[in-house]
């Protein structure tokens, strides 16, 4: 079984949309935190994950989209 790719470069994150949810269907929005970046490079690494707006989802508490 292959990881999740969760990390992405802030220009590639910002390209990222709403997708459907893996378990329900529902369109999920994305959420993207800038990781802890001490070298102050400008397109920093973001973790990105999509989130369900379904309570009873198991996508609710976030989901990938890509492989690594």
């Amino acid at each position: 079984m292959s990881t999740p790719k969760t990390i992405y470069s802030q220009s590639e994150a910002r390209r990222l949309r709403a997708q459907p949810c893996v378990h329900c269907g529902k369109m999920s929005r994305v959420d993207r935190r800038v990781q802890n970046d001490l070298s102050g490079k400008l397109d920093p690494d973001v973790s990105v994950t999509w989130h369900c707006p379904d309570p009873l989802c198991r996508g609710r508490d976030g989901f990938w989209i890509e492989e690594r």
